[in-house]
């Protein structure tokens, strides 16, 4: 469709006439990945990465405005009718065709266990635009990357926009994973390294003999600087589940370096129960502060529906104005007092009288 057509069907009174549904819900009959503004994409591959891993090949709409290497997207998919999202890193070089999006088994994970075993060819995802500012760095200062698990997508979106630049930007790619067969891109990083003199690949598993050249083990301070003697000299980026990236922050932290730069999609959340009443202003809602584990679901148990996202405190999809009151931050168990200031729902909770427009 022409840019046009698009703000003809974008218009107030476009709106009022499709009401009670949205000008959406009529485009999709025509195809589902028509819409006035937000970002849909249709799978296009759906390839089996590990027995437990799968990268989704997506072809987005014409609202998607591209990204940076190393950034990540809100993804959205429905199922059994209601819409879930989750945070995933885009894996693809920003210069591909598409986008790529890898996911791994997440335990009880509702969504990245659907799209592990259940993703189909022709599925349409709702997607945000991407995010994030954990980028690959400018200039030709030599790299360190170290990731673990399926901290390894943003990563290889980096080093494959390497590939795509021509930089030989000396990187030193240093993985863990539990085994070769659960080690995501392990074909990939063996071409890529076998094929650039600038890319000194590093894989470490921790169960299983090693094969030549490899190593074992569990990431230290002491590992770090055999595998990687002039890690001193290297610009840091670190991925991956938070034991592994405690340890290397530990370890940069013990040698006088500033941390790396990191993503990280777990976000460690205290345990601290809700106090006070909590109204819901435009709703004329109470309840008890401490009848769910934070702010979010609060409002979801009086039949509330607001948006959210990722659900831990990522995406800021959730994030909601607070009238006034006083609020635990359950990242960090602090408490303070807030007036006419947006908070993210899902890593909240009441510690007093709090009032939210919802």
């Amino acid at each position: 469709m022409s840019s046009v057509t698009w703000k003809l069907l974008n218009n107030p009174i476009t709106r009022a006439l499709a009401s009670p549904l949205s000008v959406d819900d009529y485009l999709s009959q025509f195809n589902p990945l028509w819409s006035v503004g937000e970002v849909r994409g249709r799978i296009e591959r759906v390839e089996r990465e590990t027995a437990d891993a799968v990268t989704l090949h997506i072809s987005p709409n014409s609202h998607w405005a591209g990204h940076v290497a190393g950034q990540h997207l809100v993804l959205g998919v429905e199922i059994e009718g209601v819409r879930h999202s989750r945070c995933f890193s885009i894996s693809s070089a920003p210069g591909d065709t598409g986008i790529t999006v890898t996911v791994k088994r997440n335990g009880d994970g509702l969504v990245s266990n659907y799209l592990v075993d259940r993703a189909q060819v022709g599925e349409v995802l709702f997607l945000s635009q991407a995010r994030g500012e954990f980028l690959l760095p400018d200039g030709n200062a030599p790299l360190l990357m170290i990731s673990g698990g399926s901290g390894i997508t943003p990563l290889m979106a980096m080093l494959r926009e390497l590939v795509h630049q021509g930089r030989e930007a000396d990187v030193v790619f240093l993985h863990y994973s539990n085994s070769y067969a659960d080690t995501i891109f392990h074909g990939e990083l063996r071409a890529l390294a076998d094929r650039f003199d600038w890319l000194n690949l590093k894989l470490v598993i921790s169960n299983g003999a090693a094969v030549e050249g490899d190593h074992q083990g569990l990431f230290s301070a002491e590992q770090l600087l055999e595998l990687v003697p002039d890690v001193a000299e290297r610009v840091a980026l670190l991925c991956g589940p938070p034991p592994l990236m405690d340890r290397v922050n530990d370890a940069f932290i013990a040698q006088g370096r500033d941390k790396p730069a990191q993503e990280q999609f777990q976000v460690r959340l205290t345990a601290a129960a809700g106090e006070g009443r909590v109204s819901f202003s435009r709703s004329g809602l109470e309840a008890a502060g401490d009848a769910a584990p934070n702010l979010l679901e609060l409002a979801e148990q009086q039949g509330l529906n607001p948006p959210h996202g990722c659900r831990m405190g990522i995406c800021q999809g959730c994030k909601c104005r607070i009238t006034q009151g006083q609020v635990r931050d359950l990242r960090n168990g602090e408490v303070r007092d807030v007036q006419d200031e947006e908070i993210q729902l899902c890593v909240h909770t009441a510690a007093g009288a709090v009032s939210v427009e919802l």
